[in-house]
């Protein structure tokens, strides 16, 4: 990552976390880098829950070939990364509500329908989708007509935004990765879907995951609302009726999740969350080219090893 302004150093040390009165929607317990906490309140039937997937501290992760051992072989198997927190503390700052709109307020975004298949693209401005659409979901809205920021990224024009960025040092440097950044309101998210494998990181907030194997497949609509699925999971009208044992996590501030190729998974926003995903290529990454992991920065290169 490119060396990081004074400015944004110093945003860090400000950006407390500010405590608010509560109020029957669930918002009410403060706001971090001026996104607002939630508490789900309003709801019967809780969101967040145990950890039911293994977390391990980055620094416990000997090399490259111990994760890819532990987690990529015979089918891969997530993990919560955890002890990330400092690499991206100035990228976190950089990423203030306040921050990202005085920026980048008024450029375009590519919103997405947040259903399993995504089909529906918007565009908007930041501003534009921070006014109308960062609100709790709506129980009554299903996710082909709910909007949701999260990929569709112009590389490009954000290029100075998104060079700040550290990576979990868990990536081979000869792997190809995509990166993924998006803003979700609290209880959005999107329902089951499955992709290729990378890490998601939360800046700011907490994301709910669960996870499953890739087969059997599970019975789900796949125009619900990440929040739907939830609660009809959390309610037991769903749960085991298809035989699929899912594991779950929620994902909080400078933790990634790891996510297999081709498992399963869900994810629903617990507050108002800044994430971004590393969509990592495998392919590239050459026998044997696995240096190990600075747990303080990055991968060092082979020669520095």
């Amino acid at each position: 990552p490119r060396a990081v302004s004074a400015l944004a150093l110093a945003l860090v040390a400000l950006a407390a976390t500010d405590p608010v009165s509560a109020r029957a929607d669930g918002y009410g317990s403060g706001t971090r880098f001026g996104w607002r906490m939630h508490d789900a309140r309003h709801l019967e039937t809780p969101l967040d829950g145990p950890c039911t997937v293994e977390r391990v501290d980055a620094s416990q992760f000997a090399s490259l070939e111990a994760f890819h051992d532990a987690h990529r072989a015979r089918g891969g198997a997530p993990v919560v990364v955890t002890g990330l927190g400092p690499r991206n503390d100035a990228f976190r700052a950089m990423n203030a509500r306040d921050a990202l709109l005085r920026r980048w307020g008024d450029e375009t975004i590519v919103l997405s329908t947040a259903n399993t298949h995504s089909y529906r693209k918007v565009a908007k401005t930041l501003r534009e989708y921070l006014d109308d659409h960062l609100h709790v979901q709506d129980l009554a809205v299903p996710g082909d007509e709910t909007l949701y920021w999260f990929g569709d990224n112009d590389h490009e024009r954000w290029a100075e935004h998104f060079d700040h960025y550290a990576p979990p040092p868990l990536i081979p440097r000869s792997a190809d990765v995509a990166l993924s950044f998006g803003v979700g309101g609290p209880l959005s998210g999107v329902p089951l879907h499955v992709h290729g494998p990378g890490f998601s990181e939360t800046l700011i907030g907490r994301k709910r995951w669960w996870l499953a194997r890739p087969l059997p497949k599970p019975t789900f609509d796949p125009n619900a609302t990440a929040l739907e699925w939830a609660l009809s999971r959390r309610k037991g009208e769903s749960s085991g009726a298809d035989g699929v044992a899912f594991a779950e996590c929620t994902v909080s501030e400078g933790e990634a999740i790891y996510f297999p190729d081709g498992w399963w998974h869900a994810t629903l926003n617990l507050d108002e969350t800044v994430f971004i995903s590393s969509f990592v290529n495998y392919v590239l990454d050459e026998k044997g080219d696995r240096p190990r992991a600075d747990v303080t920065g990055k991968l060092l290169d082979l020669d520095d090893s």
